[in-house]
């Protein structure tokens, strides 16, 4: 897994040009449009001032722009700009492309098989609520959608009054 986890890497950081955290903020908000900090934050399982650093790069770069939901500008959000879309989109298929190399010429059924173990370990990762949010910060929403993802409904098998689509969600939860 190990041996994966750097291929990805690799990958994703050549594509966008970018370090992993960088990388990872461009696929989020790209599948996530409006993404405030906060959840960007926890996807990114780094500090505050971190996430901020990373979105000012982004913003200094011109692929993300930030936003004030609300009057007193307490909560933000990253918006991609077309460019920055443009650099989500060369990640996620930097991402597909490692992943497609792995399994070359695998049947159907093995892919099953593949799937079921995949979200058998994924669900064992999930340890708490928030380390759904790491775990899943490079996924391909049109792949694995929040309503079938298994990350999902292992952080929503330990908070079962958490919202639909708990990841994503905006709700301030306690971790």
């Amino acid at each position: 897994m190990t041996g994966v986890h750097d291929q990805l890497a690799a990958a994703v950081e050549t594509a966008a040009g970018r370090s992993g955290a960088l990388a990872a903020t461009l696929a989020m908000t790209a599948q996530y449009e409006g993404l405030t900090m906060s959840t960007l934050q926890r996807f990114l399982g780094v500090s505050r001032p971190a996430t901020i650093r990373v979105v000012n790069l982004l913003e200094q770069d011109g692929l993300a722009v930030r936003r004030n939901l609300d009057e007193d500008r307490r909560t933000t959000s990253v918006v991609l700009t077309d460019a920055g879309h443009r650099e989500a989109r060369r990640v996620l298929a930097a991402r597909r492309s490692v992943l497609e190399h792995l399994l070359p010429e695998s049947s159907k059924q093995e892919r099953v098989v593949l799937d079921r173990l995949l979200e058998r370990m994924l669900t064992a990762m999930i340890t708490h609520p928030s380390r759904g949010y790491e775990v899943c910060r490079l996924c391909d929403i049109s792949i694995c959608p929040p309503s079938r993802c298994p990350v999902e409904t292992a952080v929503v098998a330990m908070e079962p009054d958490a919202p639909e689509g708990l990841l994503t969600s905006e709700n301030e939860r306690s971790t």
